[in-house]
């Protein structure tokens, strides 16, 4: 349950505290989006720099950092979802406040952006770069093996000669 004090226990100022827990657990909820997008932020410039290194060789330390990139994937995604859980426990908090205060502004918002318009959620645009990057990496693995698989056949495809 949400509220742990009754209003008639709490004695004054009691709506007062409930507009300052309201701004506290705002500011919490956007300090979590802003770890949240640091954190995108640093997966994609490990996933870039991995995968330019992955297109200077393409051979069988591609494969091996392949792997390596697709357990980045993995573990980016996993902290997308628990960033999205975490984000979604405040903001039904912030809600359940709101219910107390004279406006509520985030439940608003949200019914708005329900109704009227096409609302994609932030969570499945971002889960599309990790995926993006997983296929990437799924072709790099792909390409060395298909390569050598056709240099066994042929021996003369990929500029050696018997």
């Amino acid at each position: 349950m949400l509220e742990s004090v009754k209003k008639e226990e709490y004695g004054d100022g009691y709506e007062t505290t409930i507009l300052e827990q309201w701004k506290t657990c705002v500011d919490q909820a956007n300090n979590n989006t802003d770890k949240r997008n640091n954190s995108n932020s640093l997966f994609i410039t490990i996933n870039a720099a991995l995968f330019a290194v992955i297109t200077f060789t393409w051979d069988y330390k591609s494969i091996l950092l392949s792997v390596v990139g697709i357990v980045v994937c993995v573990l980016w995604l996993n902290m997308i979802r628990s960033y999205k859980q975490l984000s979604s426990v405040k903001y039904h908090i912030i809600n359940e406040i709101e219910q107390r205060l004279p406006l509520a502004p985030f439940t608003h918002e949200w019914e708005k952006l329900k109704l009227e318009h096409n609302y994609v959620g932030l969570t499945k645009i971002e889960m599309f770069i990790p995926w993006l990057f997983f296929s990437l990496y799924v072709l790099a693995i792909i390409w060395p093996l298909a390569k050598f698989a056709l240099q066994l056949i042929c021996p003369c495809i990929g500029g050696v000669s018997a």
